[in-house]
């Protein structure tokens, strides 16, 4: 098992000091049997067993390009908010719940059926210079690496369930809610602006102007969920019994359902020549199930407002990394990922 070239994380200091933790709350000797790694955008994932447990821990090494909070867990706030699914939380409970976790960087045991189980988390940047958990590994395959119908539709219906979780007004980040709410049209305008600020001047200017003409006000307000907004093929796990699971909750915001739609549209399957592609029959799959098992209507006007922001939005993070030269990880999924020139098309096609 080679060393990590990262200058902040080495492997090898790294498995020795979890060890400890692991003893503390798994008992036995600490010694760990290292089995591989893998590189994300942001995190890297390590995986080992322990006491003939299959264990993974995630780090947080890379958020240079990374748009939402930094510097805590947010698997351990949705795991926390979707025991209050089918609740109405209203911006002072919301308040409570998030206040609570931020106050306790440090933790362990949190689980939920629809995501992986927690063993421990630490954001406090006492052992490690960055957010660190450890959690159970779910053996089976991502959704991605086996593209039936039967699996969109359960992951559709899967993606309903997790939109149970509704707040009482949307929010810019964790650390805004209870404090600064605010209506749906103003989140969606403020996002969209945004994007689009950081975009135009390396869009087409007629793209542009365009964009700058998307009248919002038509539009009727959307559900304040706890979208997962990262909801595709690579972070649905799919267990030996075949039910699926979500990962990966680094992004996940306080949005309209529509927006957990979009990605999936885009980045369907990944086609024959190794790319992401749109395929039509499984998003149709996806869709039915998601429509079975949800209360409520999916509005197309706003998954087509949501369609535009998310398209701006992959834009600019390609373009950013563009800029940056970045070479991918050799262990990553970049490779499946369209670059700045598909998003570009997509938006033209509007």
């Amino acid at each position: 098992m080679p060393t990590s070239p990262d200058p902040i994380f080495d492997l090898g200091q790294f498995t020795l000091a979890i060890g400890p933790l692991l003893i503390d709350r798994l008992g036995g000797d600490g010694t760990i049997q290292l089995i591989g790694t893998r590189s994300g955008t942001v995190n890297r994932v390590v995986t080992f067993t322990y006491g003939g447990r299959r264990l993974g821990a995630r780090l947080a090494l890379d958020r240079r390009h990374f748009r939402y909070e930094r510097d805590i867990i947010k698997e351990v706030f949705a795991i926390s908010l979707l025991s209050h699914a089918g609740e109405s939380i209203d911006d002072n409970r919301a308040g409570q719940i998030v206040a609570a976790l931020l106050a306790k960087p440090q933790g362990s045991q949190l689980g939920h059926d629809l995501v992986r189980s927690i063993l421990y988390y630490d954001w406090s940047m006492r052992l490690f210079p960055f957010p660190f958990f450890i959690f159970e590994w779910i053996p089976g395959t991502v959704l991605w690496e086996n593209p039936t119908a039967p699996r969109y539709h359960a992951a559709g219906s899967l993606l309903a369930d997790l939109h149970r979780v509704r707040f009482e007004h949307f929010y810019e980040d964790i650390f805004s809610i209870h404090h600064v709410p605010r209506s749906w049209r103003d989140h969606l305008r403020v996002c969209l602006n945004r994007e689009l600020a950081r975009a135009e001047l390396f869009l087409p200017g007629p793209l542009v102007a365009r964009l700058h003409r998307l009248d919002m006000s038509t539009l009727s307000p959307g559900l304040p969920c706890l979208v997962h907004n990262d909801f595709s093929g690579a972070n649905i796990v799919f267990d030996e019994q075949d039910h699926p699971h979500v990962i990966d909750w680094d992004n996940w915001v306080v949005d309209c359902p529509e927006l957990d739609l979009v990605k999936m549209k885009y980045w369907t399957a990944i086609g024959g020549e190794g790319h992401l592609v749109t395929n039509a029959p499984l998003y149709d799959a996806f869709l039915a199930g998601y429509r079975a098992q949800a209360d409520h209507q999916i509005d197309e006007t706003r998954l087509c407002a949501y369609e535009h922001l998310w398209l701006l939005r992959c834009f600019n993070f390609e373009n950013a990394r563009l800029a940056d030269d970045e070479a991918p990880a050799p262990d990553s999924w970049r490779p499946v990922y369209p670059g700045a020139e598909f998003y570009v098309d997509r938006l033209d096609r509007f």
